[in-house]
């Protein structure tokens, strides 16, 4: 009896210790589950604040003035370097080897295809489109608050990033026109070189005093001028060719008719003979209008170095009408951030060491062509002593005289057909300028223009 007794209590205790083992069991099962559930999100934690943001950038190769050189690429290396240091959890891309004349249809398939970098440089003739079309990133806000100094900067180089009154890029590169002198030549013939403020009357008569026939062979073998433009005599002159918002154009003017006969004058003062750049290498021709980036590197030029240069000259601020205050012609390359950017306030951060750092600025100023949109950087004893280095002679380009030039740029127009119109026109006008009916020929101009206008 009892041994039958004791199997209920013995068959209890097994499950006793069968339940305990369960709840035993289970509780590891839970405890490893926690445990690989906070492995798992840490791990995915780490990762996540491990893992690289990247920066996509849109360049091209080279130079942005069409001239030899070009280390564009080079400093931005440069800048991705400081900017990597600065933010190590950043890596910034960009795609190499883009030519500049495939630029604009590369960056138009990116646009098309919601690919485009984050920030990307805007060549000026493209601008007026991509700001119209909604395609840039509005950054006024940040120059309202000061994040970014406007002070900084020369007033038209800044205002290049500008439309419709709100800031949408941020210059990087400038590129002014200036007439280069042959010193030389004028120190021969008795002429005083001309300074800044001198005006087109002046530009005129020396030209006038300077073409002649050197050799006594019958022939004109000495000139004035050469490359001098129609859009050369119209910022001269102080001539507007729209309204503000470009809905009128002002092609069909006495104005108009007085700079296109001034160009007239000048060529006859030449004959039959068509005055080449050639000409004014060999030291034959006073003045020949040039950009900056011209200047800077026409001195590398092989053919230049060996065969000619055997003159001084200089450069000084175009020649203008009395009373007008900005005649200098100037491009500017220009840098923007997408509109459809998920990193807009690294961009901000990239874009401000790009185009607002005076050391990085004055970095690239010693290794491009053209001239840098701070003001800092242009009047630095480091630019007087670099282009003192580049001087063709005794009669150096100045800081004073670029200053000169950069703070009387003439503004360019802002509306979103302008570069559009502006090509048509040239093509009108040459033709205008081999016509002897000009005032007809300037109202065909001007309804072609209209015509195109928004």
């Amino acid at each position: 009896m009892q041994f039958g007794q004791c199997k209920p209590v013995l068959q209890q205790g097994n499950l006793n210790m069968i339940n305990r083992l369960k709840l035993y069991i289970g509780n590891k099962i839970v405890v490893a589950l926690f445990l690989f559930v906070i492995i798992t999100v840490g791990v995915a934690f780490y990762k996540k604040s491990t893992d690289k943001i990247v920066l996509t950038i849109g360049t091209y190769t080279g130079s942005n003035w069409d001239v030899p050189s070009g280390q564009g690429t080079q400093f931005l290396d440069q800048v991705i370097q400081v900017f990597e240091k600065k933010y190590p959890r950043v890596e910034v891309r960009y795609e190499t080897g883009i030519e500049k004349e495939d630029y604009s249809d590369w960056l138009a398939d990116q646009i098309v295809s919601g690919e485009q970098p984050d920030i990307f440089i805007v060549p000026e003739y493209d601008f007026n489109l991509l700001a119209s079309t909604g395609n840039l990133a509005n950054i006024t806000s940040y120059l309202k608050n000061q994040e970014i100094n406007s002070q900084i900067y020369y007033d038209e180089a800044l205002r290049a990033g500008q439309y419709d009154g709100q800031q949408f890029a941020l210059p990087f590169e400038t590129n002014p026109v200036i007439m280069c002198i042959n010193s030389d030549l004028l120190e021969k013939e008795g002429i005083t070189l001309p300074q800044s403020n001198w005006s087109v009357e002046e530009f005129y008569k020396i030209c006038q005093q300077v073409t002649k026939d050197t050799d006594g062979d019958g022939i004109i073998d000495q000139y004035g001028s050469v490359g001098y433009s129609w859009q050369n005599a119209v910022a001269g002159m102080g001539i507007d060719l729209f309204n503000d918002n470009g809905t009128e154009a002002y092609f069909n003017t006495s104005k108009m008719v007085e700079a296109l006969n001034f160009l007239s004058q000048l060529e006859q003062l030449q004959g039959n003979y068509k005055v080449s750049s050639s000409d004014f290498d060999q030291g034959k021709v006073a003045f020949m209008p040039m950009t900056l980036a011209e200047y800077r590197t026409y001195k590398p030029y092989p053919y230049h170095v060996t065969k000619y240069s055997s003159f001084e000259w200089t450069c000084v601020e175009m020649p203008k009408e009395n009373g007008v205050k900005r005649a200098t012609q100037m491009e500017t390359a220009l840098y923007a951030i997408s509109s459809r950017s998920k990193e807009r306030a690294l961009s901000l951060e990239f874009l401000k060491l790009l185009c607002a750092d005076q050391s990085l600025q004055q970095v690239y100023f010693e290794r491009s062509q053209g001239a840098s949109p701070l003001k800092a950087v242009m009047t630095s004893v480091e630019t007087q002593n670099l282009l003192q280095g580049d001087s063709f002679g005794t009669t150096a380009l100045t800081t004073e005289t670029l200053n000169q030039l950069l703070s009387t740029a003439i503004p360019q127009e802002k509306f979103k057909s302008y570069y559009n119109i502006l090509e048509t026109a040239d093509y009108l006008i040459r033709q205008t300028l081999t016509s002897r009916t000009r005032e007809l020929d300037l109202s065909i101009v001007q309804r072609e223009i209209e015509k195109q206008l928004p």
